[in-house]
């Protein structure tokens, strides 16, 4: 009986240690489960850095000052804008090229401008090989300025301005041009029947270089001028004091600057 009881009490305390143990109470709240991160996008590569705008300003006032030391003779100084221009942006060089060979003329480089005045005429406004030469010839009779001017350069700058002294400006070189002009026709040979520039201009120099005299005020030169290079037709037969009243005649009365001035 009493090993029974030992029996008994024994399994009842297995049993009592066998049993799970509650968890602890806590006033802690529970953790919540970690969340799993989204992963990051894929980086898609963009564009390159943006170069900034040109300033339009800036653009429009060097522009301006090319022009306006173009139009004073001063073809360095507007190359210098002109270079200022294309290093803001090098695609603005294909829109200068005429004004650029105008100041290449200026700057004594009178071949290189002609030739990028003429290739451009050609390329760009569909001209005609010979029509933009002779074009780009008048234009190179204004601009064009020492350096490597041909005598037809030269020749051609000399007819220009005494066509400007007689018909549009009042200038002081008529006399130098009138005698450059003389220096240089046996110099240079026509280019054929086409070649009006040389074959037309020298023939009225007695008229051109006349009235650029004239303009100027000293009618005296004018008439000596219109006397020297008037076309002989004949005169050269007449005595000289009847030679002079029919040059007299015909210098009044084309001449009207000096129509009643004394000779």
């Amino acid at each position: 009986m009493r090993l029974a009881c030992v029996a008994a009490l024994l399994c009842a305390a297995c049993q009592k240690g066998s049993r799970t143990p509650e968890p602890a109470s806590s006033t802690a709240p529970a953790r919540p489960a970690a969340v799993a991160e989204p992963e990051p996008a894929p980086t898609v590569p963009g564009p390159g850095p943006v170069a900034p705008a040109v300033p339009l300003g800036e653009v429009a006032v060097l522009l301006q000052a090319a022009n306006r030391k173009l139009m004073h003779d001063d073809g360095k100084g507007c190359l210098e804008e002109l270079d200022r221009l294309k290093a803001l942006d090098p695609k603005l060089e294909s829109t200068l090229v005429g004004i650029r060979a105008q100041c290449e003329m200026l700057a004594g480089r009178c071949q290189a401008g002609k030739q990028a005045l003429t290739d451009y005429y050609v390329r760009e406004l569909n001209m005609a090989p010979e029509l933009a030469k002779t074009s780009v010839e008048g234009v190179a009779s204004m601009r064009c300025r020492g350096g490597d001017e041909t005598d037809r350069d030269r020749l051609l700058r000399a007819l220009r301005e005494l066509a400007d002294g007689a018909y549009v400006t009042t200038r002081s070189d008529c006399a130098a041009n009138v005698k450059r002009v003389k220096e240089l026709l046996p110099k240079v040979p026509s280019n054929g029947p086409d070649d009006a520039q040389i074959n037309s201009s020298p023939k009225a120099l007695f008229h051109t270089g006349a009235a650029c005299l004239a303009r100027a005020g000293d009618c005296k030169a004018a008439f000596q001028v219109y006397g020297q290079e008037f076309p002989s037709g004949g005169l050269d037969k007449l005595p000289e004091r009847e030679r002079r009243a029919v040059l007299e005649k015909s210098f009044r009365s084309g001449i009207e600057r000096c129509k009643d001035a004394p000779l």
